[in-house]
């Protein structure tokens, strides 16, 4: 029988929302939870895939290691969501992780999963949903990498606004004294392997903006006052 912490964070991870209660105690009975530091590999590219994961705590990030020895980080994977999905159909991880911070996360067994997935259509077809979502995710960040560093970090910007600010405060005629000021959530080395770039470039960047008075940085960088949106969308377009 599964406990109740490992039954309520599963009902909160949005793969697993349509199922019923003996739905979740049958996936409870696999789940394994684990807790990890922050800066912490959980698995490396190439790795044998033999479970998948979700978060239940914390902030962990999906990369991948390039050619030329570089990292080009996917996702950052926020509590309540699945990670490595694909190693339930795949034999090798075709990405790494890291932890930004301390985690608590529940494994899931390639096998044991794949046999709950031919008793229980339902979570099949939630499982297919999640990993169509994580393609057209892939697919968004293949073409950002096509477009100039200005226009991506326009872009992170403005979809930190989205998230962050009340609808009010995130359009060009909202008035001036409506809050404009977002954090960032991970710090600029992380954001510039998120962007496909180098601190160097995206230091360059920041201070573009600064001086087109597009926006206004806090002396640790982490908060961001948007002094235009207007021109700051026209960057995310070039």
């Amino acid at each position: 029988m599964a406990d109740d912490r490992t039954l309520t964070d599963l009902r909160a991870g949005a793969l697993f929302v349509h199922l019923d209660e003996d739905q979740l105690e049958r996936l409870a009975d696999i789940a394994q939870p684990r807790s990890i530091g922050a800066d912490e590999t959980l698995f490396l590219q190439g790795d044998a895939a033999d479970a998948f994961y979700l978060l239940a705590e914390g902030r962990l990030k999906v990369f991948k290691l390039l050619r030329d020895g570089r990292t080009a980080t996917i996702r950052h994977v926020d509590p309540g969501q699945t990670f490595a999905e694909a190693a339930l159909f795949h034999e090798a991880y075709p990405a790494s992780t890291e932890t930004i911070t301390e985690c608590l996360l529940y494994r899931f067994d390639k096998e044991r999963t794949l046999a709950l997935l031919l008793a229980e259509p339902q979570l099949a077809i939630g499982l297919l949903a999640a990993m169509a979502n994580l393609l057209g995710l892939l697919n968004r960040r293949v073409e950002e990498l096509l477009l100039p560093v200005p226009a991506r970090l326009a872009r992170y910007l403005l979809a930190r606004a989205d998230e962050q600010l009340e609808p009010a405060a995130a359009t060009s005629d909202a008035p001036v004294d409506v809050p404009r000021v977002i954090r960032l959530p991970v710090s600029k080395r992380e954001l510039s392997a998120r962007l496909g770039t180098v601190p160097e470039t995206l230091s360059r960047t920041f201070d573009r903006l600064k001086r087109a008075q597009v926006i206004r940085m806090s002396s640790d960088h982490r908060l961001i006052e948007i002094l235009s949106f207007e021109q700051l969308h026209r960057l995310a377009q070039e």
